[in-house]
């Protein structure tokens, strides 16, 4: 099978290294790896061409969207591995996804982001809250969702669905699952499949993550969805997190709703202020 990689990256330096070194060890090594530096300043770029990827570079960073979408326009192979710039692949990663293939209306297997034990208060949260480490894995199985971290793709199936929508700066994963679900295509998610995040992120990044993983794009705040959100981050995440023991980790899960309404918000008005 003709297999092809890519990597978004956008000022990650360091973490592309481990991600590279991760596809260059599959037991299934992709014939092609290119990188797509999303406005990098970091020197990304001279770092991803020294481990011999191949490089497209942005002048401006553009976003997750335009990334994915010139990946898969610069790519032909017929199927395309899409891992994060912080994340590592198992080894056998692509050789376990392409199984899934076997199915013809299969467009896409995606896995599950882990990490290593240890860390401060923010990297627990992220564990128990982001990467759900501490909920036993779903089987692998059919899901209306897409998530493309550690993934691979059916490239005429994206292609034919119109490719990842380059305005997106996030959910443009969520965003092409939907698409590809109402086109009849299958997506799969393997819990064995698995990705490790190679970086530490600031109290700011984990909860701009949490948000990105759960917004959709064009959807306002609301009062009952910030009062929702408040329910749950106290009866469900902050009650989580005191049953092992964690305080710390509570007073995160006790602020994620306030700063996902703040973000929402911003990003409604900057929406709104653009198009006028």
């Amino acid at each position: 099978m003709n297999i092809a990689a890519y990597i978004p990256c956008y000022n990650n330096r360091d973490a592309i290294v481990k991600a590279i070194t991760s596809l260059h060890r599959q037991t299934h090594p992709p014939e092609e790896l290119l990188v797509v530096d999303d406005g990098s300043t970091d020197g990304s770029e001279t770092v991803a061409k020294s481990l011999g990827a191949r490089v497209v570079r942005f002048g401006k960073n553009l976003g997750r969207g335009a990334a994915r979408a010139r990946a898969m326009k610069e790519l032909t192979a017929e199927f395309v591995v899409s891992c994060d710039a912080t994340v590592s692949l198992i080894p056998e990663f692509i050789e376990r996804a392409l199984n899934h293939f076997e199915n013809d209306k299969t467009a896409a297997v995606f896995g599950r982001i882990i990490q290593p034990q240890g860390g401060g208060a923010i990297t627990r949260w992220r564990g128990r809250h982001l990467f759900k480490l501490e909920t036993p894995p779903l089987p692998s199985k059919a899901l209306k969702t897409f998530i493309s971290s550690c993934a691979l793709v059916r490239r005429r199936a994206v292609m034919d669905c119109g490719n990842y929508d380059q305005r997106l700066r996030y959910a443009e994963d969520g965003d092409l699952g939907r698409r590809l679900i109402s086109a009849g295509w299958t997506i799969w998610y393997d819990s064995e499949l698995r990705g490790v995040c190679t970086v530490e992120n600031t109290l700011g990044q984990v909860l701009e993550r949490y948000w990105r993983w759960n917004a959709f794009p064009g959807s306002p705040p609301t009062l009952r969805g910030y009062l929702r959100d408040i329910w749950f981050s106290v009866k469900v995440m902050a009650a989580a997190d005191l049953r092992v023991g964690d305080p710390a980790a509570a007073a995160i899960s006790l602020l994620c709703p306030h700063y996902r309404f703040l973000k929402t918000l911003k990003t409604s008005f900057g929406s709104r202020k653009g198009k006028q």
